[in-house]
């Protein structure tokens, strides 16, 4: 059994910061991987800060008859070459903040390997940030599903917390801290953001706004 103390989080792709805020609060993660693969989540979408405002990137997944198919049983569409045109839109978004170079070999490499399943490049891409943002949670990865009514607190399980739609909703100044953003002049400050946004505005700084604006469920 795994332990029902334990909290249990969904695997996205490039997370929003509120995700990494959370995470830094617990010294064991557990990571869903056995739920039925819920539709329009971050678990294959991200959200970036563009020229015209707010982007989605999107992966596109090979369609499945089984209904039911697992989120370590999906696999990712390349018909449409949605890697090159993600980066090429990340490119054109972040090619001017101050610390894109720095890191754009790193990010570059998640869009030019071409995984077969949507978990594996999402792990990766959450074991990368967890480095770079120096988070020192241990993360496991279920092996069956954990039924909402065996965790011992309901705050506990992250699975549904974070909704794509309720996005901008949370970017209110009051929730988050601001920093600077490459088309904040333009568009205003936009928060909650993905992961990328954090690291290439603000670099390695990332690591002590994560720590700082941590949240616990205490």
């Amino acid at each position: 059994m795994e332990n029902k103390t334990i909290p249990i989080f969904p695997c996205f792709f490039f997370p929003n910061i509120e995700y990494f805020q959370y995470l830094n609060g617990f010294d064991n993660v557990l990571i869903e991987t056995c739920e039925t693969f819920p539709k329009q989540t971050f678990r294959n979408r991200t959200y970036i800060f563009s020229a015209n405002g707010v982007l989605s990137l999107n992966i596109p997944i090979i369609k499945n008859t089984n209904l039911k198919e697992k989120t370590s049983e999906v696999r990712i569409c390349y018909k449409d070459n949605w890697n090159i045109k993600s980066y090429r839109a990340i490119t054109s978004s972040y090619g001017r903040s101050p610390y894109f170079e720095f890191f754009e070999e790193d990010i570059k490499y998640f869009f030019l390997k071409k995984y077969d399943k949507l978990l594996d490049l999402n792990m990766d891409i959450l074991l990368y940030f967890n480095n770079i943002f120096k988070i020192n949670a241990n993360i496991r990865m279920t092996n069956f599903y954990v039924n909402s009514e065996s965790i011992e607190k309901k705050e506990l399980d992250f699975r549904n917390y974070f909704h794509t739609k309720e996005l901008l909703n949370k970017n209110s100044d009051s929730q988050f801290v601001k920093y600077i953003q490459c088309f904040e002049q333009k568009h205003g400050f936009i928060a909650n953001l993905s992961c990328l946004d954090l690291l290439f505005n603000i670099g390695l700084d990332s690591i002590s706004y994560i720590k700082n604006t941590s949240k616990s469920i205490i």
